[in-house]
């Protein structure tokens, strides 16, 4: 009997003063310092995203007319070369 009050105690306790831990931070949507191939959101045209300090890809640029983008994987850059 005494095993049962002492745990309905504790659960009482525990009810009554609950402790989240916080939610984890949100993980980074893109390593910061690394480039992409993109479109440009308003125009559809091809050109380059960078990520930011804080994890979001930023449009950088646009290639120029008749141009598409592609990402050389080896040096983690995008160009943009000839259609």
């Amino acid at each position: 009997m005494k095993v049962l009050a002492v745990v309905l105690a504790l659960a009482a306790t525990a009810l009554a003063n609950p402790h989240t831990p916080p939610p984890p931070p949100p993980p980074a949507k893109c390593t910061p310092a690394t480039y992409a191939c993109a479109t440009n959101p308003t125009t559809n045209v091809p050109g380059w995203k960078v990520c930011d300090v804080m994890g979001t890809w930023i449009y950088a640029g646009d290639c120029p007319p008749n141009t598409i983008c592609k990402f050389l994987a080896i040096n983690g850059s995008p160009y943009c070369i000839p259609k």
